[in-house]
């Protein structure tokens, strides 16, 4: 990190770290207790954290369970109050391991909504996930990573951009993308059950959309998403260019 216009390594008591499964926190002991603990093991006294902390589970929608065990709350709880103690011990970073895994889906956007707001305020974050969408949604910069080595890194949508350009999202009436990708040509690629994906001139796509048998919904412009890019740059076939 840059201070002064000197560079210096970060230390361990600026890092807030959130880890995979709710490890951040023992789970029979109350969200309170847990706090005064890890905040006591940084060096800092109770009158110090126990009001940020507060102040953080107030913001996430938690300030009623702050004497209840971590382990009476849902698992979306358990993420909220864990990322709380952590920009309560008064982090410079923070670095989040798999946060949205084994949350539902409401809890995952409402997570994604917090670290998009801590983002706006100017925190650093650090977000290692298999979780894709949630990474392109939330990041500025992205790199993927295999056998310790960085095979592609950038910002987000350049990365998707210099890879493949811009192409046409297909969004049909049915859960059909699977089935119809076997019979297209090269140029496709499924981004879910509802969703094709073509990287190629218009004239081409106005053609082959006559021929779907399916409903379309609706086609717009975009690039390709950094699942299809994580598949191709890890071995499976791919319709896109080669790296």
């Amino acid at each position: 990190m840059e201070e002064g216009g000197a560079r210096r390594r970060p230390q361990g008591h600026e890092f807030g770290v959130l880890l995979e499964g709710s490890r951040n926190l023992y789970v029979n002991l109350s969200l309170l207790v847990n706090a005064l603990y890890f905040g006591g093991i940084r060096g800092l006294a109770p009158k110090e954290v126990r009001p940020r902390f507060e102040a953080w589970l107030e913001r996430f929608g938690l300030k009623d369970r702050l004497h209840a065990p971590l382990a009476s709350l849902s698992r979306g709880m358990q993420q909220k109050a864990a990322l709380a103690l952590a920009l309560a011990l008064k982090p410079r970073f923070l670095l989040l391991d798999e946060p949205t895994l084994g949350l539902d889906p409401v809890s995952r956007r409402e997570f994604e909504g917090i670290l998009l707001e801590l983002k706006k305020e100017g925190w650093g974050i650090l977000l290692t996930s298999h979780d894709l969408e949630v990474v392109e949604r939330v990041s500025d910069r992205v790199a993927f990573l295999h056998r310790g080595e960085v095979r592609r890194q950038g910002p987000t949508r350049a990365l998707l951009l210099d890879w493949a350009g811009e192409g046409y999202r297909v969004r049909l009436a049915g859960p059909k993308a699977e089935v119809l990708l076997k019979a297209l040509g090269p140029g496709w690629s499924a981004e879910g059950p509802e969703v094709l994906f073509f990287l190629g001139p218009w004239e081409a796509l106005r053609e082959a959309l006559g021929t779907l048998p399916v409903e379309v919904l609706e086609v717009s412009r975009g690039t390709p998403s950094l699942e299809a890019l994580f598949l191709h740059l890890f071995g499976e076939a791919s319709p896109f260019p080669s790296a």
